[in-house]
Parts: C-alpha cells; sequence; structure tokens
C-alpha cells in the first residue's frame, strides 16, 4: 500500500512471510510493544497478508486489515479462512481515504509504509479522524541506514524526522520502542 504509484507486487507475497523476515522482523515483538489489553479495536493500515495483523489479532478484541491490493488483501482472507481470527475484519482501501467511521479505533499500526506516503500531514489527519480521543498509533519504517533489503537509503526518512512529523502534526506522547535492528518504531497518541 502507498500513495506514489507504487504498489507491492502480490505475486511476490511469499517474500513478506520468509523465515528470514520472521527472524529479522518478527510480529510478536510489535504486537508485545503495543500494550494491548484485549478490549482494543486496532487497524493495521497497509496490511498485506497479515504478517503483522495475525498476532495482533490473537489479542484484541477486533482487528481491521486495510490494503491498496485486491490480491494481498485475497491471500490474507484466505489465511484466515481456517476460522483462527473471526475478530477480523479485511477493507479495500488507502492511507487517504480510511473506510472506517470517525473515532472507531484505539490503535492504528503501519509498517514498512511511512516512506511511501507522499502527505505525512494528510496521512496522519486520517488517522486521527479514525483514533478516538488518546488512541495510539505506531509507526515501524526503515532505519535510515544501509540494510539488508528494504528500499533506497534515499527513500528512507530519518527516525527522527518521522518523530518531527507526528509533533507537527498533533500527536503527543512519544515514545521510541527498539525492538528491531533495520526498523524503528515510534508509539504516540493522538491529541484531538
Amino acid at each position: 500500500m502507498n500513495h506514489n504509484g507504487k504498489v507491492f507486487d502480490a505475486r511476490n507475497w511469499r517474500k513478506l512471510e520468509s523465515p528470514e523476515r520472521l527472524e529479522k522482523m518478527n510480529p510478536e515483538k510489535l504486537a508485545a510493544a503495543m500494550g494491548l489489553t484485549g478490549a482494543e479495536s486496532v487497524l493495521d493500515l497497509g496490511c498485506g497478508t497479515g504478517f503483522f495483523a495475525a498476532p495482533v489479532a490473537r489479542i484484541c478484541a477486533k482487528l481491521y486489515g486495510v490494503d491498496i491490493s485486491p490480491e494481498m488483501l485475497s491471500i490474507f482472507g484466505e489465511k484466515l479462512k481456517n476460522g483462527s481470527s473471526p475478530n477480523v475484519e479485511l477493507l479495500l482501501g488507502n492511507g487517504k481515504t480510511i473506510p472506517l467511521e470517525d473515532g472507531a479505533l484505539d490503535v492504528v499500526f503501519h509498517v514498512n509504509l511511512f516512506h511511501e506516503i507522499d502527505d505525512h500531514k494528510a496521512f496522519h489527519a486520517e488517522i486521527t479522524r479514525v483514533l478516538k480521543p488518546g488512541g495510539r498509533l505506531f509507526t515501524v519504517d526503515w532505519r535510515a541506514i544501509e540494510t539488508e533489503g528494504g528500499p533506497p537509503l534515499s527513500h528512507r526518512i530519518p527516525e527522527d524526522k518521522a518523530e518531527e512529523s507526528l509533533k507537527r502534526d498533533g500527536f503527543s506522547s512519544i515514545r521510541h520502542i527498539n525492538i528491531y535492528d533495520s526498523q524503528y518504531v515510534i508509539g504516540a497518541e493522538a491529541s484531538k
């Protein structure tokens, strides 16, 4: 999912769930870092095949997966057919127009998406719209360092710039969560 014309080729979806990716970006670590109690409504924005959404779905009341790619949502949906996550709803959409009501969510998270967004202010405004007052946002994106895989350095947004963007766009209680070597995680609260 992104807004600059580049969409992940769904034919390569297995790369997103490789053992190497699991080792480098274990989704259980992110799920634990969110501090969910089990009562939350959560959105994985740019959910793809559900690599990060699946562990979160096990510890929240409701999980929405939104992606711009119908193919990726179809793959995620196939994985859900075993009935292990009845609390998951998949929706076609993007960060410009999230197909949920105002104030519907306690938590929004997005992984390796922020560097693909052209208009961070509008992106954050839409996330704020769907979050409840005091709702939490978790931004996970590539560190501005040489890594194996990921976008070119010139496309990455340094962690301090991501934090500045969050502050400028009205988020508070910002905290940095160091759980991945190649990606940063920033938690913040909506201040509406």
